[in-house]
């Protein structure tokens, strides 16, 4: 649909009132201009030209939404040797001052609050490793009920307004997250995993039911808290398993599939919970839904997956840098085949903070694993991660055309759907399934 812009042309002897298309050149409108202002064509040297009043000459290549022309703006049609010169800037203080006003990411109250938020829970961190060093400090007690007492502030400040206070209380809260969950892992009240699994996802428990409840529960924020249940519930499982008997490879591994499955499922799990599934229900029961409640409903949803894809990432990465890091070809098959699927599915998000948090967690599962992996030899590290380098080169320098990404994007789909085929006989294989049963008929 074209749209048009009322202009007032001045002439030498005439003026007329005119809409003109928006989006076709200046310059196709000279001729009919110069009959309705009775213009006598001059020279070719002496062409005519549309002036703003300020002096600015009309580009005729451009059309006047793209040089800004506002409607109801008066321009003249001069030629182009009586045109007055251009607007010149001789105050660049001024410049200056209206450039920094526009510049986006400029330090504002909401910064301050950011800084203020980011400096709570550092320093709440620092304070609690000092303070378990006190002997008449019980480290397990003590931490606990400090992020206990942290998180009900922020649901009662949250509840009665005070947003300030919540965030602070939520800060304070996630400082305390990972000292907490280094003395739960060092009392040896859990019994859980190695050390080195333990403690990323004890802390990431804690953080998720931190954000769950402060941002979510205490602010009312929707997004904040389905995703802290799904981050809790994700890293809390191969805790769980681990507490109900299962090895230690087997409840890595089981947490490791089912977050690949729950990352599958992410804009599902965004849409229904933001409700946007909801509202297309009501369309097919035949009510409609108000315009800027769809609008509403559409920005939480993406809120949503930005939350819970952050949520994923986390237990991502943790179990798989413990399968790849290990000393059993099937878990580091299922270690393998974990990077591949969730590097694929990140063509499935829209918005690209959410692909980088699952390339981060799929680049940080595979290069810690590499790390400490003890079984390949030295070379075979060496070459997998030249690899690397090389294809992460040529992704980023090379623009393949239409038909070379839509055989890309088939070859990325028969990646991720071999990996997801893989995963449940690996999985098997982590167990030691296979073994037993070779045993069995041996």
């Amino acid at each position: 649909m074209t749209d048009y812009t009322r202009l007032t042309i001045v002439g030498s002897t005439r003026r007329a009132d005119l809409v003109v298309p928006a989006d076709e050149p200046i310059g196709g409108l000279v001729p009919r201009l110069m009959e309705l202002l009775g213009e006598v064509p001059g020279a070719v040297s002496r062409p005519l030209a549309l002036v703003r009043s300020t002096g600015e000459q009309l580009d005729s290549s451009l059309s006047a939404a793209e040089q800004r022309v506002v409607d109801g703006e008066l321009l003249r049609l001069l030629r182009e040797d009586a045109a007055p010169p251009p607007p010149e800037v001789a105050d660049v203080t001024d410049v200056l001052a209206e450039s920094l006003a526009s510049r986006p990411g400029l330090w504002t109250r909401r910064s301050r609050t950011a800084t203020a938020a980011v400096t709570i829970g550092a320093l709440s961190g620092v304070l609690s490793l000092v303070a378990v060093r006190l002997d008449e400090v019980e480290p397990l007690g003590s931490l606990g009920g400090a992020w206990l007492f942290a998180v009900a502030v922020a649901i009662v400040a949250g509840r009665f307004r005070g947003r300030w206070l919540s965030v602070a209380a939520t800060a304070v809260a996630l400082g305390t997250s990972v000292p907490l969950a280094a003395t739960i892992v060092a009392s040896g009240t859990s019994g859980l995993l190695v050390p080195a699994v333990d403690l990323p996802l004890v802390a990431l428990v804690l953080v998720w039911a931190a954000l769950a409840l402060g941002v979510g529960a205490g602010l009312g924020h929707r997004s904040a808290w389905w995703a802290g249940v799904l981050g809790t519930v994700l890293a809390a499982t191969p805790v769980v398993l681990r507490l109900l008997g299962v090895d230690d490879a087997g409840a890595v591994g089981t947490g490791a599939v089912l977050t690949v499955v729950v990352c599958g499922l992410l804009p599902w799990y965004a849409m229904s919970a933001s409700g946007l599934t909801g509202l297309d229900d009501q369309v097919v029961d035949g009510r409609r839904g108000r315009r800027d409640e769809v609008l509403v409903t559409v920005s939480e949803a993406y809120r949503t997956l930005t939350w819970a894809t952050f949520a994923v990432a986390g237990p991502i990465a943790v179990t798989t840098v413990a399968l790849v890091g290990a000393d059993d070809l099937w878990q580091v098959g299922l270690g393998v085949a974990v990077v591949l699927v969730v590097a694929a599915r990140t063509r499935a998000l829209p918005v690209a903070v959410q692909g980088w948090a699952l390339w981060a967690a799929a680049l940080v599962g595979l290069a810690g694993g590499v790390l400490v992996q003890a079984l390949a030899p030295t070379w075979l590290l060496v070459v997998v991660l030249a690899a690397g380098v090389v294809v992460a080169v040529v992704a980023g320098g090379v623009d393949p055309v239409a038909h070379q990404r839509a055989s890309l994007r088939r070859f990325g789909n028969t990646v991720e759907a071999l990996g997801v085929v893989a995963l449940l006989p690996v999985l098997v294989g982590v167990f030691g399934v296979y073994g037993e049963l070779l045993a069995a008929f041996s």
